[in-house]
C-alpha cells in the first residue's frame, strides 16, 4: 500500500550515508536498482524493470559484513522475496550476484552492478537534537516512550507497556516535516507495525495521535505526550482518551451519501487517513441494497488493548449510500469493519472486505469493470484458519464483479517474465465519501494470492474479461478512474 508506497518504508531510512544507482537483472528481465547505504550497516531502495512501466518493489536489508548484502522484497505492502548476494569487483566495475528466493518458492538469478569510482565523502554523521520521555496509550493499554530526535529528521527510540513489564519494543522512523511522524515498530528484532501520527499542541502540552498498524492486520488508536517543561504528561493522555469518547458520543444516528462529487473528476490518489482524523471499528449489524442504494446497520465502536471490538460501550449508526455493493446479501453481516472521520468528526470512509483483482474489461463509460476473489468468511469460521488454509478457502468462492468509482491498478502482474507474474496482491475495497466506491492497496490485507491454481476463464461474453495473468502491457484506468495506492 506505496507501502504507505514508501511513506511508511522510509520510516525505517537510518540517515543515507551514500546513494548509489545500479544496472542488472532478476532472472531474465532486465532491472535498475537504486540503493541507499546507511551508517549502521542498513541498506534500502527500490527497483524497477523498465519493461514493466509503473511498477516498482521496495527492498529493505542490511550489509552485515564487506562483500555480504541481504535484502528483503516488498511487492506492495507484502514481503514477496529474500535476496543474497556477494560482492567482487571486475574490470572496474563493483559487481552484486546471488539470488531471489521468492516466498512461493521460485528462485531466481539476481545481480547489479556499477562503475567503480572514488567512495563519494559521507554526509555528516546526524547529532542528537533532543531526547525526550512520554507517557500515552497504544489501544487501551498505558504506554510509556522515549524518543531520541536526531538533526537530520530521523527519530529512535522504545516503549514499554508498566503493565507488562520486561518487554520492549524498538521504534524507528522519521519526521519529514513539521507536525507529521512515521514510526516502524520491531518486536525482537522484527517488524511488527508501523505507525502514523500527526502533532498538535493543547494547554501547553505537544500531543502526537494517529493509530498502529500491525502486521496482522490490527489496528489500533495511538497517542503519547508530554508537557513543553517536560513535567509528567498525564493531563494529555487524559486529554486524548476523553476526546476520542466525545467523538463517539456525538456520532449521528445517521449519515446519508446520495452524491459523489469526485467520482468522476481526475485525482492524483484517493485519500486514506485526513488530517487530523481517527479510526474507529464497527459491526456489521445488517446490510442491504435494494436496487439504488445500499444501508448498512453498524455498532461503532473503540479497540480494547487487545484490538477486540469494546461494542457495549459503542453507538449504534445507519449509513445509506447511492451505490450498489458486489457482495452477496448477508455476507457482511457480523463482520468487523473498519471507519474513520475527519477532523471534523465527520464519516469520512468504511474499509470493506479485500479484493484480488484476477481479471478486468472496460465498460460503456470506458472505466474498467473488475473481477475477482473476496474475504467474505464469518470471523467466527475464519479467526483459527491458517494462512495457506484462508487462502485455499479463497480461491474456492465464487468471483465477484463490478465497476468501482476509483480503482488503483499498478499493482497487476506483467507477463511470466515478471517475478512477481504468479502473484496478486490484494486491496481494499473502500466507501469513500465524495468518491464513491475505491480500490486500493492497504497495510492490512490478507497479503498476496498466487494465481497458478485460480480459475482464470470466466464464462465468454459478448464484452470478454481480460485475464491479469500473462499480459504483456500494462491495461491503464481512464483518468477519471484512476488513483494511486493508499499513502
Amino acid at each position: 500500500m506505496k507501502r504507505f508506497v514508501l511513506l511508511l518504508g522510509l520510516a525505517m531510512n537510518l540517515s543515507s550515508a551514500f546513494a548509489t544507482d545500479y544496472r542488472g537483472a532478476v532472472g531474465k528481465l532486465e532491472a535498475v536498482f537504486s540503493l541507499d547505504w546507511h551508517y549502521d550497516g542498513s541498506v534500502s531502495g527500490v527497483y524497477s524493470h523498465p519493461s514493466r512501466p509503473g511498477v516498482s518493489y521496495t527492498l529493505e536489508g542490511s550489509n552485515p559484513a564487506d562483500g555480504e548484502l541481504y535484502l528483503e522484497e516488498y511487492t506492495g505492502n507484502t514481503l514477496s522475496a529474500r535476496c543474497y548476494l556477494s560482492k567482487r569487483v571486475r574490470n572496474g566495475a563493483i559487481v552484486w550476484s546471488g539470488e531471489m528466493r521468492n516466498t512461493d518458492g521460485r528462485v531466481l538469478p539476481m545481480y547489479f552492478s556499477r562503475t567503480r569510482e572514488a567512495k563519494p565523502a559521507p554526509e555528516p554523521a546526524p547529532v542528537a537534537v533532543a531526547e525526550n520521555a512520554y507517557a500515552g496509550f497504544v489501544g487501551r493499554l498505558e504506554a510509556r516512550f522515549q524518543l531520541a530526535w536526531q538533526s537530520d529528521g530521523t527519530v529512535n527510540g522504545s516503549y514499554h507497556y508498566p503493565d507488562r513489564p520486561g518487554t520492549t519494543y524498538r521504534l524507528l522512523g522519521n519526521n519529514p516535516r513539521e507536525g507529521e511522524l512515521y514510526l516502524s515498530e520491531y518486536t525482537d528484532g522484527l517488524l511488527s507495525a508501523r505507525c502514523v501520527l500527526h502533532k498538535r499542541l493543547e494547554d501547553g502540552l505537544i500531543i502526537w495521535e494517529g493509530r498502529m498498524m500491525n502486521l496482522d492486520g490490527r489496528q489500533f488508536a495511538m497517542a503519547f505526550a508530554r508537557e513543553r517543561s517536560n513535567a509528567a504528561p498525564a493531563v494529555a493522555v487524559d486529554s486524548y482518551e476523553a476526546r476520542r469518547l466525545a467523538m463517539l458520543g456525538k456520532l449521528p444516528a445517521e449519515v446519508r451519501w446520495d452524491e459523489f462529487p469526485l467520482a468522476d473528476e481526475a485525482i492524483e490518489r484517493v485519500p486514506v487517513d485526513p488530517e487530523g482524523g481517527e479510526y474507529f471499528g464497527a459491526k456489521v449489524l445488517s446490510c442491504v441494497s435494494d436496487g439504488i442504494g445500499t444501508t448498512l446497520n453498524l455498532r461503532v465502536a473503540d479497540w480494547d488493548a487487545d484490538g477486540n471490538l469494546l461494542l457495549e460501550q459503542g453507538r449504534e449508526l445507519r449509513v445509506r449510500v447511492a451505490r450498489l455493493l458486489p457482495f452477496p446479501e448477508g455476507t457482511l453481516d457480523g463482520r468487523n469493519i473498519n471507519l474513520s472521520f475527519d477532523g471534523e468528526g465527520a464519516l469520512f470512509s468504511l474499509e470493506l472486505p479485500d479484493i484480488a483483482i484476477t481479471h478486468v474489461r472496460r465498460s460503456a463509460s470506458g472505466k474498467l469493470e473488475v473481477r475477482g476473489l473476496v474475504d467474505l468468511f464469518p470471523i467466527s469460521e475464519s479467526q483459527n484458519w491458517s494462512e495457506e488454509e484462508y487462502l485455499e478457502r479463497i480461491r474456492a468462492t465464487k468471483p465477484i464483479e463490478f465497476l468501482p468509482d476509483k480503482l488503483a491498478l499498478d499493482l497487476v502482474p506483467m507477463g511470466d517474465a515478471d517475478p512477481g507474474a504468479d502473484e496478486i496482491v490484494f486491496q481494499t475495497i473502500r466507501l469513500v465519501r465524495d468518491y464513491g466506491l475505491s480500490i486500493q492497496a492497504t497495510a492490512a490485507g490478507p497479503g498476496s494470492l498466487e494465481l497458478e491454481s485460480v480459475s482464470l476463464d470466466p464464462e465468454p461474453v459478448g464484452n470478454p474479461w481480460i485475464a491479469l495473468k500473462g499480459l504483456k502491457e500494462a491495461i491503464k484506468a481512464p483518468p477519471s478512474q484512476a488513483t494511486g495506492q493508499a499513502g
